[in-house]
């Protein structure tokens, strides 16, 4: 166990405080939809694999969703208590409470449409007197914030003289009731201000560092299985796509890639790079033929880990930033039988060997190499090297994640830390919080999510169940990820690491495939095309106009916009 530890710990140099792990965990406080889901689908799904993590740790993220959940879930619980309470004790002064902060929401709302509606309508009324043409969306839009307009200013004269009612109905004067009212009305208010600066000052200790290591069963599975050699994929669903879904043709499907968590598949030698192992010298196939081989697979695979690590150790340009190596071993999920040791602890070297060595089984071993830039930009590097039919086969590949979402570095822009950012919290929460008060109809999901994480304490994982496959359904961090075209300039240094890495894999190859006096003239000839190609596929626009697409071969004129697509990331 210690020794597993120890790996996980190597796989994982800098993720545990880095700038990625730093932004997921400010996130689980700032979108409620990622928190819910980090929640239902990683911690609370024990029966699937956890995909694995790169360039940062999962955990942590997981223990600062749950501390966000409860802050939320807190203040949903004590403001309804409050105006249940209300309600029982004073009937008529909580519906009057309850109707101003209605009043408050509708003003909100109708101030937001406003400021939205009236610029559009000066614009129409030019356009109209100018005769230019507009687009339907404007009027659309236009018409949209009207009708939001004009239903907030409805609710909002609607609950002014519903306060006035009750003051008659409950035979209540006016201004006592607008007293007690407001003096319920502040223990929300009171509530809403102390959970947002709770929330505020849990989010300044992600960026901080402070990012917690609890001990407890679920997580030690989670930091396992995100770190574990082994890594159970889908195979691509056999279906066809909608001929006449001309997006569904030609859309790039990432999750038709074994490498579970990586990010975008960018680059990948098709076919992979096959050699014959000759002897040097002239002469017939038949005579330059080596009987026996003259070296398995996995010593040209440790011949390589041993060579690629000089990238690492140093602070300057002679090595790659964040620079990992690891050891990957893919199965699908149709060929995990019942028998699953081998998804406890991890394999002992000699076990990774024999995979290495057996090109045709059930699973496929990956060299892994990943380069990382504050774990914001992480490149990876897989390299399959497997010998058979008397021949050496190199199948190379390459993923990358893009930086995290802008709306999570939140912390980083000026004055957003310290105790005015806490206090600026509070003040926001009192704008939230008539919505808060409609939100609290979440509650009922309280008993399902606790029920869930109940049942996750156990690992299922290793417990065979007929129909029910096991594998990784989502990965936290490829969901969090900038689009591929919003990359920019990110794209250039992705690119820079993939050649270096592939130049300095196939240089180390050609040494190594000398030193056992194997030929390597068909290797350097076909390696030197593949370092000397300029352009790679990284998914740039390709514009289709006046194609034939589908069954029917319909010719299709689209805007250019509709007509650019992604590359499928091969050369």
């Amino acid at each position: 166990m210690a020794r597993a530890r120890t790996v996980r710990l190597e796989n994982s140099t800098g993720a545990v405080n880095s700038k990625a792990t730093q932004y997921l965990c400010a996130g689980v406080y700032l979108d409620r939809e990622f928190r819910e889901m980090v929640i239902r689908r990683v911690y609370n799904d024990s029966k699937h694999m956890v995909a694995p993590s790169y360039g940062f740790d999962l955990v942590p993220v997981v223990v600062h969703a749950w501390r966000a959940w409860r802050l939320e879930t807190l203040k949903w619980a004590l403001i309804l208590a409050i105006l249940l309470g209300g309600f029982a004790g004073a009937p008529a002064v909580a519906v009057a409470v309850m109707a101003l902060f209605g009043l408050c929401w509708s003003i909100a709302v109708a101030v937001r449409s406003a400021l939205v509606a009236v610029p559009l309508k000066a614009r129409e009324r030019a356009d109209r007197f100018l005769r230019r043409a507009r687009w339907h969306s404007q009027s659309n839009d236009l018409a949209e914030h009207l009708r939001s307009l004009k239903l907030a200013c409805t609710g909002s004269g609607v609950l002014i003289v519903v306060v006035p009612v009750i003051s008659g109905v409950a035979q209540i004067p006016l201004p006592q009731l607008l007293q007690q009212a407001a003096i319920m009305g502040m223990l929300p208010i009171l509530v809403a201000c102390g959970c947002g600066a709770a929330q505020r000052s849990a989010l300044h200790q992600t960026a901080k560092g402070r990012l917690p290591s609890p001990d407890s069963r679920r997580y030690r599975v989670i930091d396992e299985q995100q770190h574990h050699p082994f890594v159970i994929y889908s195979r691509p669903s056999m279906e066809e796509p909608d001929p006449d879904n001309f997006r569904e043709i030609l859309a790039l499907d990432d999750s038709r890639k074994p490498f579970v968590g990586a990010g975008r598949l960018i680059h990948r030698w098709n076919p992979p790079l096959n050699i014959h192992l000759l002897k040097e010298g002239k002469g017939s196939m038949a005579d330059r033929e080596f009987d026996p081989l003259p070296f398995k697979a996995h010593k040209l695979v440790n011949h390589l880990k041993c060579e690629m690590q000089r990238l690492d150790g140093q602070d300057d340009a002679t090595s790659l930033p964040g620079f990992g190596k690891a050891d990957r071993i893919y199965v699908a999920e149709a060929d995990v039988d019942s028998e699953r040791d081998w998804l406890q602890g991890e394999p002992a070297a000699y076990k990774i060997n024999e995979i290495i060595d057996r090109p045709f089984d059930r699973f496929h071993h990956f060299l892994e190499i990943r380069t990382s830039v504050a774990g914001e930009l992480v490149t990876t590097v897989f390299l399959r090297t497997t010998v058979k039919g008397r021949a050496l086969s190199l199948d190379f590949a390459a993923c990358a994640l893009t930086r995290t979402p802008d709306e999570y570095h939140i912390l980083d822009e000026y004055g957003e830390d310290g105790v005015t950012a806490v206090l600026r919290a509070a003040a926001r929460s009192l704008t939230e919080l008539p919505a808060d008060i409609m939100q609290a109809w979440r509650l009922i999901r309280v008993p399902i999510v606790l029920f869930g994480a109940f049942r996750a304490r156990r690992s299922r994982v290793l417990d065979p169940k007929r129909g029910v496959k096991i594998g990784a359904k989502l990965s936290v961090r490829e969901e969090k990820r900038m689009p591929w075209e919003s990359a920019q300039l990110d794209r250039t240094l992705i690119s820079d690491h993939v050649k270096l890495i592939e130049d300095r894999l196939l240089k180390v190859a050609t040494e190594f495939l000398r030193e056992h006096q194997v030929d390597v003239s068909e290797f350097e000839e076909r390696a030197t095309s593949i370092i000397n190609t300029g352009i790679m596929n990284f998914g740039e626009s390709m514009t289709v106009n006046n194609s034939a697409v589908g069954a029917n071969a319909v010719k299709l004129d689209l805007p250019e916009s509709f007509g650019s697509v992604s590359g499928g990331g091969h050369t």
